[in-house]
């Protein structure tokens, strides 16, 4: 088994979060997304399809009957 070792370059990833704050906020003042859409878009978890999911339990603890 191979690793690939990265290195995360820390001033080039603010530049990109920076930029990507500001496209977010020349949408937002233009009104082509609102707020929450927005939220939506960079949530963690966007790109999960999380309506496919059904939460049954949290820590071994039952949440209703299924």
């Amino acid at each position: 088994m191979s690793y690939r070792i990265a290195h995360l370059d820390q001033r080039k990833r603010a530049l990109e979060k920076q930029e990507s704050r500001e496209r977010d906020q020349a949408r937002l003042n233009k009104g082509s997304v609102s707020a929450s859409e927005l939220r939506r878009e960079n949530s963690a978890f966007a790109g999960l399809p999380l309506h496919r999911y059904k939460m049954v339990a949290i820590g071994g603890k039952s949440l209703a009957h299924s």
